[in-house]
């Protein structure tokens, strides 16, 4: 017999001539401890297969439990779907919800014994451990879009995630600006070299990414109009531009005088930097020219101006806040999710059902001023 040192595996001729090799590589997701063995002809060739099976789990390229395993067909899902077919930001929220949520808890079960009932207890050890409501439906609705498609794939007859009920998760309240909040905070940005992108997010109602992959060539300024047809993504530090996410965001949003005003001004600042439209398209650069980092930004541009102007909002909040401009402002709810991009009318009613109340009151008081202008009973 061979012994190697600690973490390196045993390894032994057998008296039919053939060697054999075994290797620990720690515990799995329940603590239990996973071993590995490996044959070949040689002593040569079963101590390189002992080697790689270390060098694959250090590097964590691949599972150290079983492929039948919930964890490991997870991981292929993930691998070898999710990332492959999916531009956005999906793959990292379910990766997410994977490593913190399910496989620390259920992940060593065996896929074709995962049933309603285990599921229920691993909801159960969520809640018990003071995991929100809100993580235990992203737990749910990542673990059911995976054994949707492993039912798909005939791995399992059925999805046993039907079985749980969703947890219920309020909704985060709709902060939009007050009109005179806003001029207090327009006030503040001009100063910025790229502090024109909040007034312009606030009047146009973009999304981060919109704005920040906007480019000179998506805007004319002759008609007033921006073309919305692109997003940077931002993933682990990288980069990368790609369509809007939707049929229905890719739109024409029309400007009106506080963002057009953004917008020149925006240019006059990148021309004096050297950054003009012909040399860098973005709109909205670093100091180099380059994309925006969403952490840079916030840390050395929102956060400040934020602070200045007395408002605590989100940046997506401004979006919010040109929703709840336009309906005051009596524009009708179609109009302001075609602006908006959604995707249904649903959902901009649903998100806004709440501004929509004042918006009612005033369009009721302008529909008795014109029938009645002296405020008396007809």
């Amino acid at each position: 017999m061979s012994k190697r040192a600690n973490g390196e595996g045993t390894v032994y001729k057998r008296k039919d001539g053939k060697w054999r090799g075994r290797i620990s590589l720690g515990s799995d997701a329940n603590g239990k401890r996973v071993q590995r063995t490996v044959y070949g002809s040689t002593q040569a060739e079963v101590l390189e297969k002992l080697d790689e099976l270390r060098r694959q789990a250090k590097l964590n390229r691949k599972s150290v439990v079983e492929r039948d395993s919930l964890a490991g067909y997870l991981k292929r899902w993930l691998d070898n779907d999710i990332a492959v077919n999916r531009e956005d930001n999906t793959y990292t929220d379910y990766e997410l919800a994977v490593r913190r949520f399910i496989n620390p808890f259920i992940g060593a079960v065996t896929l074709q014994k995962l049933d309603g009932e285990k599921l229920i207890a691993w909801q159960a050890d969520l809640k018990r451990q003071d995991f929100s409501n809100n993580q235990r439906l992203r737990s749910i609705r990542t673990l059911r879009a995976a054994l949707n498609k492993a039912v798909k794939l005939q791995l399992i007859a059925n999805n046993p995630c039907n079985v749980l009920d969703i947890p219920r998760v309020e909704r985060r309240e709709v902060i939009p600006l007050e009109a005179e909040q806003c001029r207090i905070l327009f006030s503040r940005c001009s100063s910025h070299r790229i502090g024109d992108v909040i007034p312009l997010a606030a009047m146009t109602g973009l999304r981060k990414g919109e704005l920040f992959g906007l480019e000179w060539g998506d805007i004319d300024f002759d008609n007033g109009m921006i073309h919305v047809r692109r997003a940077l993504q931002e993933i682990k530090g990288r980069h990368k531009i790609k369509p809007t996410k939707s049929r229905s965001s890719r739109r024409t949003v029309t400007l009106e005088p506080v963002a057009t005003k953004a917008l020149l001004d925006r240019r006059d600042k990148a021309i004096a930097e050297g950054f003009t439209p012909d040399l860098v398209p973005t709109c909205f650069t670093d100091t180099r020219g380059g994309f925006l980092r969403n952490s840079n930004f916030d840390r050395n541009v929102w956060y400040p101006i934020r602070e200045e102007a007395g408002v605590k909002i989100r940046f997506h909040d401004l979006r919010h806040t040109q929703a709840s401009l336009m309906l005051h402002a009596g524009v009708d709810l179609k109009v302001i999710q075609e602006r908006l991009g959604h995707a249904s009318y649903a959902t901009t009613a649903n998100m806004y059902t709440h501004l929509m109340k004042d918006a009612q009151r005033q369009a009721a008081d302008r529909l008795s001023s014109l029938v009645n202008p002296q405020g008396k009973a007809s």
